[in-house]
């Protein structure tokens, strides 16, 4: 009775460290990476099938990365009088993803993004805020000096895989 208690006990303990390894490398891989500085990332194949299954492994993918953070200025004028405005900052980049085989066979192991993939995108300047500025107070930009002020909303950052058929967002880490 003793030695069947042990083995079940020694059992129970083998599949608790399993579930514990096989969840530590899930969480470990369950996650894309990209730069937005260096516009450089990899999205392995387990980040791929994690999210949306074996279908989702095509080549050469289209990976978007958007940025966005609503904001509100206060803009004081040389003459003390202020005024708000808000506006929101972005960054879009549209990437095609260079496709990853396993040495000498067509099994796809995963993505990388460079800045040499970039096939589109766009961002918003800061001078646009100095705009905003001037459009809050009803008149043209005369170019005199202007102090900004911000109050930033929640940055809302996502990076989205699609290929034919599919799309999905991935979970990532800059």
């Amino acid at each position: 009775m003793a030695t069947h208690r042990r083995a079940k006990i020694g059992l129970i303990a083998s599949l608790g460290v399993a579930a514990l390894l096989l969840a530590t490398a899930t969480g470990a891989g369950a996650a894309a990476s990209f730069n937005p500085l260096t516009r450089t990332g990899f999205i392995s194949r387990g980040d791929v099938m994690a999210a949306a299954g074996a279908r989702a492994l095509v080549a050469d993918p289209i990976v978007a990365y958007n940025f966005s953070q609503a904001f509100t200025e206060t803009c004081t004028f040389a003459d003390r009088s202020s005024v708000q405005a808000g506006g929101t900052h972005f960054l879009f980049l549209l990437f095609q993803a260079e496709t990853r085989y396993a040495p000498g066979s067509r099994t796809i192991t995963g993505y990388t993004i460079s800045p040499s993939d970039i096939i589109d995108g766009d961002t918003n300047q800061a001078d646009e805020d100095r705009d905003l500025c001037w459009q809050a107070r009803g008149m043209p930009d005369d170019g005199s000096p202007i102090t900004q002020t911000y109050t930033f909303g929640p940055k809302v950052k996502t990076l989205t895989f699609s290929g034919p058929g599919i799309a999905f967002a991935l979970p990532f880490h800059s």
